[in-house]
């Protein structure tokens, strides 16, 4: 019910302060267990992410921001869960198993941790191992670029990738070896949704200088007529 309360009150203030277009939320099930994987730059993220994608997520927030028990309880209601990204937390890891069980939808930010720039750190393994262990399918996205207040920006979101269903993880050990594997998987789907936008804006951009030169050369040659005639 809090959840649903407070979408209901940040989600017009939210989308005036951060302006984000989402291209691919029809690639996002309505029902059903899945893992939502994107880029992280800043703590805006997860409440832009919460009140643009048609789906509820739980996702794991910083143990110290659960200190203070009344904003650890808001936290809570909007579906955080604390983590201790310090060492391998097995509570985190359990709670997150729980929620894909029940057929929640997790989001989880594959670097494991904010971004100071642009340029993507080497995933961390955790999204592919969640993945793997629980036969959940991925929905790969990523910001194009970092979500400031009143700043455009588009939020990319790919067809969700089932790794169990791969052939080459059918039968598979599930060690690091493997959950690498799938890490690689994913982060190239991320920046091939990227390189698709871009080349589309440039596609976009060729045919506007295109359809503006040929209107040059049109008014140029408006109310010529050839000798003879």
């Amino acid at each position: 019910m809090f959840f649903y309360i407070a979408l209901i009150i940040l989600y017009i203030p939210l989308r005036l302060i951060y302006p984000v277009r989402v291209i691919g939320n029809k690639n996002v099930p309505k029902k059903g267990r899945i893992i939502f994987a994107c880029n992280h730059q800043t703590l805006n993220d997860p409440i832009i992410i919460g009140t643009r994608v048609r789906r509820r997520f739980r996702y794991m927030a910083k143990a110290p921001l659960f200190k203070n028990k009344f904003f650890g309880a808001i936290l809570k209601g909007l579906g955080a869960y604390p983590v201790n990204n310090k060492s391998i937390d097995m509570q985190a890891i359990k709670t997150t198993m729980k929620h894909l069980k029940k057929e929640r939808a997790v989001l989880i930010f594959p670097e494991g941790a904010r971004l100071k720039s642009s340029e993507s750190n080497e995933l961390k393994n955790g999204v592919a191992m969640f993945a793997l262990k629980t036969k959940t399918p991925v929905v790969p996205s990523i910001f194009i670029k970092k979500t400031n207040a009143f700043c455009f920006n588009t939020l990319l979101i790919g067809k969700p990738i089932n790794f169990s269903e791969m052939e080459q993880f059918k039968d598979r050990k599930l060690d690091k070896e493997t959950y690498s594997e799938a890490s690689e998987i994913l982060i190239k789907e991320m920046y091939k949704l990227l390189k698709e936008y871009n080349n589309k804006k440039l596609e976009k951009k060729k045919q506007k200088i295109e359809i503006k030169h040929f209107k040059k050369i049109e008014k140029q040659f408006k109310g010529y007529k050839p000798i003879g005639c």
